[in-house]
């Protein structure tokens, strides 16, 4: 699980939010997923995201669900994507990893009223401490009309998650591709959980996920190789020069994380053509239309050669939407 909510920076102004995401949609971003920390934390949320929206980019949210019960209301008209709310487990566990009594039920209040207003998707992160209870995770967001998308856990140096063992990582893998195929509401693609298995091969394609820091710094390679350290500034240099001008040969080989933030795309930039269908022919939930945020935006970008419920500023991760 990412540990951006223990960093220390102070939350950036409305204003600034609002900057960074006109260097973002000048950048040819089309979509933003706004991050935390915890977004709903935010007094001018509902401003930022109208902003986001009148660029206009296509805007979707991701959340503890603690708050959303309560907030729903006021920020549903200016998410036309999708509410992502966290789930590490069934209620015992889940509390008991946020550090929390109340959260799961809370989070799960707010998915319900959040459901007939905008689409939803579970996000978990499999750990040694929850993966017992992933199917029932699966059926849970079934239940609830939502979507799940699962990742596996990796183990930053101030992160308190701990990785599975990997005969225990193979088993739920395949697991989890049984269900998808049996219709489960799992929107991870059958080649990740193939990955994760160590069934199949990937290359990282690290520009696919780029980001910023919350002073506005570009984090490169990326936040995993660099344990969030940033460089160039998008107030200073356009996001797509510092994406072209860097050198990605040191990062051609690693393998360092199994994120499905980076692994999907990867696999899609690598003409992998089922997990480009997963993708691409996902089925809709609906037909109806980081506190400083955390902003993770879809984009046409990349190098030259293949032209906890605590406040925290913002973080930009761009994905490459281009081969």
């Amino acid at each position: 699980m990412c540990p951006f909510w223990k960093r220390s920076t102070k939350d950036s102004s409305t204003e600034r939010e609002k900057a960074i995401l006109r260097r973002i949609y000048d950048s040819g971003a089309c979509g933003i997923a706004f991050e935390g920390g915890e977004p709903l934390l935010r007094d001018d949320l509902v401003e930022i995201l109208a902003f986001s929206r009148s660029l206009p980019l296509h805007t979707s949210l991701v959340t503890n669900g603690t708050l959303l019960e309560s907030r729903i209301r006021e920020i549903a008209s200016y998410i036309n994507g999708v509410v992502y709310v966290s789930l590490d487990g069934l209620e015992k566990t889940h509390d008991a990893i946020r550090g929390s009594s109340g959260c799961f039920r809370k989070a799960v209040r707010g998915m319900i009223a959040s459901t007939e207003r905008v689409p939803v998707t579970i996000n978990t992160t499999i750990m040694a401490e929850n993966i017992h209870e992933i199917e029932d995770l699966v059926i849970l967001a079934k239940e609830l009309d939502a979507k799940i998308s699962v990742t596996i856990a990796h183990e930053y140096c101030n992160a308190k998650a701990s990785t599975p063992a990997g005969h225990e990582i193979r088993e739920i893998a395949r697991k989890l591709v049984d269900m998808k195929k049996n219709g489960y509401p799992l929107l991870n693609s059958i080649s990740y959980f193939k990955v994760i298995a160590k069934e199949k091969d990937w290359k990282c394609k690290p520009w696919s996920v780029v980001n910023v820091a919350p002073e506005g710094n570009l984090v490169l390679p990326c936040y995993v190789r660099n344990e969030y350290a940033a460089s160039v500034s998008v107030f200073k240099t356009s996001i797509k020069k510092a994406i072209s001008r860097f050198d990605w040969k040191e990062t051609q080989n690693c393998q360092k994380c199994s994120l499905h933030c980076y692994v999907e795309p990867s696999l899609v930039l690598s003409w992998d053509f089922r997990t480009y269908l997963d993708w691409a022919f996902r089925p809709r939930m609906h037909t109806r239309a980081r506190t400083s945020v955390r902003m993770r935006t879809w984009v046409g970008l990349g190098p030259k050669s293949s032209e906890k419920g605590k406040k925290n500023s913002a973080r930009l991760t761009l994905y490459r939407a281009t081969g």
